[in-house]
């Protein structure tokens, strides 16, 4: 990776270069003094052709980077005589051997160029006469011998090649020991930006680690410390941020050849410095960019500087290389991902010895098997709960009859004494009036008797008035509570006759329940499991699915005799007096209430339940 350009031995050039050129005038010169490769070739294969008597045209073969056969080289060759030499060219790769082709006016003669065991080019003559005997054995002769020239001009191409990759690898493992040579990513990146210059043809370069989407400079050569506010140093990041946005090196001055990238910012930071040439590649990890590399040329008096051809080809490489190791060292300079890890690793390899993860994983494992037996915590039955009013009536039907109207309905507050429905008064008034007439009738009979004198008369028709009059006096009775009145202050929970407008209801049915507001009670459904830890007087709080936010405190009152099967096990009612209600409560809230029992191991609360049921488990299996 130089900062100059420099002239590349290549003997294998493009298929239209070498069409396209014309035969050298002086063949010698332009073989014993190429400007490149391709005059080269051309020089050759004129002498070579015209050393053989019989020769009228001929084009030289050779492997491209690509590994298939491209024109190199002709001579005396139209354009229309191209694609027969080529024909042959492609035949001779499936075999290749000397081959002779006869034509109607010439021969066509392809000799294969080995190098290395394999076939980097052939060369095809066009022949004036088919070549047999002494001639075709001293043909083959001049043949071989002129081909060793390109056979060893290929050579001398790869020992470039491989000069040129041992030379790249003495470079990167220079620039592998110099960021190695420090611990911590300070140190490593300014003893890499110090051997850069060393190394190559540069003269300054640069390191910037991307952080929050920017990149921010971290190491200059030859300074071991920058203001963070100044110019220059904003110029470098600003070059840096545009290469890391295309993703690939920037060079500037921008090559005449290749792909044009956006370099306004290295034209900026070049004028700035007044640089000769500028390249940064980014610092690639797994495909995401992590920072960017960047190397500058000072400009020699007014000369132009170019780059040597594959130096920005050279660099994506050194960066892909080093990309890994700086973003590791750049990690470990962060306090939670970085430096605080180191530390702990250190004190626990310290403490656990060499193997500190599988200590630590058995110490942890064993603490938390044995802690929940040592810690001591609150233990608590659980159990649903539903919200009642702590007195609450309910308003019946008094008499048989039909519904009338009903004004109230679930949810309203309601005084003592307010209307909350009424029955229909027709079939009572009608019994009145009937009760009305049987005590004229009986008034009139009495009379009657007394007037004639008889006393027995007189003593059924008394019976039957006072009989008539109780009736009666029953019927106003029951007129009189027609109408379903809130037996207390408080708050309707249930009832609502709306829809029953005109149905007939009977004697002593529920209509309406009213409970009052000053005083709340739980009703809490507690399984058989729980029940033997349950005791008057317990404290504990609920939280209902209304208030999830206001847990309500509550004391244990009564326990009932009776259970309720539900869920697949027998629950007991327990009721629980609620001691400070807070706001918003409503009759019917439901939730789940806790009951403080005691004190228990963390391990006991968690498993008591199970080790319940297994007791009882094995009391019935066990004999």
């Amino acid at each position: 990776m130089e900062g100059r350009s420099t002239p590349q031995d290549n003997p294998e050039p493009e298929a239209s270069t070498a069409a396209a050129r014309p035969a050298p005038a002086d063949p010698w010169r332009a073989f014993l003094d190429p400007v490149d490769g391709a005059e080269f070739l051309q020089g050759w294969l004129a002498i070579a052709a015209n050393r053989i008597a019989t020769a009228q045209a001929g084009a030289l073969f050779l492997r491209g980077d690509g590994g298939r056969l491209g024109l190199a080289a002709r001579w005396q060759v139209a354009e229309a005589e191209t694609d027969r030499l080529v024909t042959l060219a492609e035949a001779m790769l499936r075999k290749p051997e000397p081959l002779l082709q006869r034509g109607e006016s010439d021969t066509l003669l392809g000799y294969p160029i080995d190098s290395g065991g394999t076939v980097q080019g052939i060369l095809v003559l066009a022949l004036g006469q088919h070549p047999n005997g002494a001639a075709m054995r001293a043909l083959m002769r001049e043949l071989h011998w002129s081909c060793g020239w390109i056979e060893a001009r290929l050579m001398q191409g790869q020992a470039a090649l491989g000069r040129k990759q041992a030379s790249s690898a003495q470079l990167l493992t220079g620039l592998l020991a110099a960021c190695e040579s420090h611990a911590r990513f300070d140190g490593a990146a300014l003893a890499l930006v110090n051997a850069i210059p060393d190394l190559t043809g540069f003269d300054i370069a640069a390191i910037g680690m991307q952080r929050r989407g920017r990149v921010r400079l971290e190491a200059l050569s030859r300074v071991a410390a920058f203001g963070r506010k100044a110019q220059a140093v904003a110029a470098y990041e600003a070059a840096m941020d545009e290469a890391l946005a295309q993703g690939v090196p920037v060079t500037w001055p921008a090559p005449e050849a290749g792909r044009q990238m956006i370099d306004a910012a290295h034209r900026l930071l070049a004028r700035d410095l007044g640089a000769g040439a500028l390249i940064s590649a980014p610092l690639l990890v797994r495909g995401q960019p992590v920072g960017v590399l960047l190397l500058e040329r000072g400009r020699a008096g007014d000369a132009a500087v170019a780059l040597a051809d594959g130096t920005a080809e050279e660099l994506q490489l050194v960066a892909a290389a080093l990309a890994p190791l700086l973003k590791a060292k750049y990690d470990e300079r962060r306090l939670l991902s970085g430096r605080l890890r180191d530390w702990a690793g250190r004190g626990l390899g310290a403490v656990f010895g060499r193997r500190p993860a599988i200590s630590l994983a058995t110490l942890t494992l064993a603490l938390a098997l044995t802690l929940p037996f040592l810690i001591q915590t609150g233990l608590r039955v659980r159990a649903e709960a539903t919200l009642e009013g702590a007195e609450q009536q309910a308003a019946v039907a008094p008499v048989d009859g039909f519904l009338a109207e009903a004004p109230a309905r679930a949810g309203q507050q309601v005084r003592a004494g307010d209307r909350l429905a009424r029955l229909d008064s027709r079939d009572l008034t009608l019994e009145a009036a009937a009760a009305a007439a049987r005590i004229d009738e009986a008034r009139q009979a009495l009379r009657a008797a007394l007037s004639e004198g008889d006393r027995a008369a007189a003593a059924i028709a008394t019976a039957d008035l006072a009989e008539a009059r109780a009736a009666a006096d029953l019927t106003a009775a029951r007129l009189a509570r027609l109408t379903i009145t809130a037996p207390i202050d408080g708050l309707i929970v249930s009832g609502d006759l709306s829809q029953r407008i005109g149905a007939p209801v009977s004697r002593g049915d529920t209509l309406f329940e009213v409970a009052r507001q000053d005083g709340w009670r739980l009703r809490i459904e507690v399984s058989e499991f729980d029940l033997g830890l349950v005791a008057t007087g317990q404290l504990g709080r609920a939280v209902l699915a209304g208030l999830p936010d206001r847990p309500v405190p509550f004391t244990v009152q009564s326990i009932a005799a009776v259970s309720d099967p539900g869920d697949g096990e027998n629950r007991f009612r327990i009721e629980a007096l609620v001691n400070d209600p807070p706001a918003g409560l409503r009759p019917g809230l439901k939730g789940v209430a806790k009951i403080e029992v005691g004190r228990s191991s963390l391990a006991h609360a968690w498993l008591r339940g199970t080790l319940v049921r297994l007791k009882l488990l094995s009391w019935r299996w066990l004999p």
